[in-house]
């Protein structure tokens, strides 16, 4: 009798939750948005975004790109995989300034789509973020073993089927203390560690260069234009992490502007550093006889310069360590936020008064990417996070072209614009699948042209919203296109990463349905509770001031805002009292932001006394 009840009070929650979109201000009043510190600066973010973008991948997969896939026009793969980040790069920016808390990707589907596709996002960002941190710590072994002398697996052992690998659940326990003490402090260590990455990657640049052989780039394109596609689909593993940066956007001292300099510039340095190994490696030796492990050590081995080849590998070694940290963060604060919803249960949005981190996130994160990277191989966990990665993408950029055309509650109708996301799905997949498989170019370019079409008939509708603060450039074409190279990239991937996503978004809705979908109606109940607490207090407030201002609220809504008790200043008082009534000003308004966003009220206290 239980379950049946709790089977069918699950169906009505279902019915009732999974397709509810909130708005940008009572995900704000609901976010907590004091909780973490704001700590992060622009460079903070860029060096954020490159120690976790650029990591160990470049070290071992421009190998493997080059000689099985692409051949020397692993420079135009890499060139596309980065075409295919920057378009979904530029929509992560437009959302992350417009909704600046931690969470990222999961709060942008949350307003758009709803709650049952913003916990499938969410579902897919801790398979990337986690199983990313586990497959970049696995090489870690075999670097610090190339670094010391001895065999890439001397640090391994074998137990079974199993290749046991406790380097890298040490170096991820280590890198979990240090993100626990503290984000400044974290940030500090990556800021470092990155750049010695940095260096080391110039200094490959430098010494292999004066070895290159133009010779070696003939023929370019041993594999064809497919090969470069399917090599691209390899390659996008690299470019994992710009994404975290937008989850840690709730730490960054000016959002508006430091975002967008975080998120596209760490992305433009990694492109850049990509590009140029890639042509270095295949300059200095032919693609066929690339090492596909360790492709840039051995190229310098090949040259007589062993002694280069230990800094290439202590290259890889720094690489890694940023790239796992980073995961790591990004992972810790997206549990902040499944936590605060009740997706997940709530002590882990817990966050610690002496360290300003969420430590019981921070640990359950180590722990179980520590486990993973000490059983798992990185094949299995590097398909995992590609296909993980470009469905989360995906979703972005249809949830820019989706805010853009409807808005929820405006009373707008949003059937045309999920046609047309329909039409530029459906008409990629076809282009993609046909282009992947080897149908005739022909019916390549027929799809193509309807994809184009598809992407026109964009124009034919009007815009419901603009962002002020950040606007994805090219609209529409930019998330248009962004939708459109990540299912290209998709289809490029094999079958078994298909069954392997599918069991997961299988397993994603059970724990929905079986917890998260009760545990965000509770919290829900506890909503309405805390905004009836809040409307009383705003009352109060508000009972007490007599005279009425209007402001522009952060989002430039204007507004009846609070009253406020100005006493006996006026025009004939001092410098001094205007001053002071300047602060009380903004005294109030601070503190009762919170208060009239949790009561619903769309504008809130953002009136600056000064700008008048």
């Amino acid at each position: 009798m239980i379950s049946k009840l709790r089977w069918r009070r699950t169906q009505e929650l279902l019915l009732k939750r999974a397709f509810s979109a909130r708005s940008i201000e009572e995900h704000r009043a609901r976010a907590g948005t004091d909780d973490l510190p704001k700590v992060l600066g622009p460079w903070d973010l860029t060096f954020l975004g490159l120690g976790s973008i650029v990591g160990a991948g470049v070290f071992v997969l421009s190998g493997v790109a080059a000689r099985e896939l692409a051949g020397p026009a692993v420079i135009t793969s890499y060139l596309v995989s980065a075409m295919a980040a920057l378009l979904s790069a530029l929509c992560y920016t437009e959302m992350a300034v417009s909704l600046p808390i931690t969470g990222g990707a999961f709060n942008y589907i949350s307003i758009s789509f709803g709650e049952l596709a913003a916990w499938l996002v969410a579902w897919n960002m801790c398979l990337e973020t986690t199983l990313s941190s586990a497959a970049v710590a696995r090489g870690f072994a075999s670097y610090l073993a190339t670094l010391l002398g001895l065999q890439p697996s001397a640090l391994r052992f074998s137990a079974g089927p199993l290749e046991l690998d406790p380097a890298a659940a040490l170096l991820i326990l280590l890198l979990t203390a240090i993100l626990a003490k503290g984000t400044r402090e974290s940030s500090i260590f990556n800021m470092v560690v990155t750049a010695l990455n940095i260096a080391s990657i110039l200094f490959i640049l430098g010494a292999g260069f004066p070895k290159a052989q133009a010779a070696n780039l003939s023929p370019f394109a041993p594999f064809g234009a497919r090969g470069v596609f399917s090599a691209a689909a390899v390659l996008f593993f690299s470019f994992v992490g710009f994404d975290y940066v937008a989850n840690a956007a709730e730490e960054a001292k000016d959002p508006a502007k430091h975002l967008p300099l975080g998120i596209v510039g760490s992305l433009g340095i990694a492109t850049g550093l990509y590009v140029l190994m890639a042509l270095c490696i295949v300059l200095m030796v032919p693609y066929q006889q690339i090492d596909i492990n360790a492709p840039f050590s051995a190229a310098f081995l090949q040259a007589g310069m062993a002694w280069a080849a230990k800094i290439v590998s202590l290259g890889a070694v720094l690489g890694i360590v940023t790239s796992t940290m980073t995961g790591l963060l990004g992972q810790s604060r997206l549990l902040v936020v499944l936590g605060r919803e009740r997706l997940l249960p709530p002590p882990l949005a817990e966050v610690s008064e002496r360290t300003g981190t969420p430590i019981r996130a921070t640990l359950v994160t180590g722990g179980l990417a520590a486990a993973l990277a000490f059983v798992l191989d990185i094949g299995i966990l590097a398909e995992l996070v590609s296909i993980g990665t470009l469905y989360v993408f995906l979703m972005v950029c249809s949830g820019v072209l989706y805010m853009r055309y409807h808005q929820p509650g405006s009373g707008s109708s949003p059937i045309p614009i999920l046609a047309a996301l329909a039409g530029l799905v459906l008409t990629a997949i076809g282009f993609s699948v046909a282009f992947t498989f080897g149908a005739s170019w022909g019916i390549v370019l027929v799809f193509l042209l309807l994809f184009a079409v598809a992407m026109a008939s964009l124009l034919a509708l009007p815009i419901r919203h603009t962002p002020e603060r950040f606007q994805a450039p090219l609209f529409p074409f930019t998330p248009a296109c962004g939708i459109g190279f990540t299912i290209l990239l998709t289809a490029s991937l094999g079958w078994p990463a298909y069954v392997r996503f599918g069991a997961w978004m299988l397993a994603g809705l059970a724990v929905y349905a079986l917890y998260g979908v009760h545990g965000t109606e509770q919290r829900e109940l506890e909503h309405q509770r805390e905004r009836e607490l809040a409307t009383r207090q705003a009352a109060q407030a508000n009972g007490s001031l007599s005279r009425r201002l209007t402001s522009l609220d952060r989002e430039g809504y204007a507004g009846p805002m609070v009253s406020l008790e100005l006493g006996q200043a006026g025009e004939g008082s001092g410098s001094g009292s205007r001053a002071h009534l300047a602060q009380q000003q903004r005294d109030f308004l601070r503190a009762t932001d919170r208060a009239r966003l949790m009561a619903g009220m769309r504008n809130s206290s953002a009136y600056d006394a000064e700008e008048d």
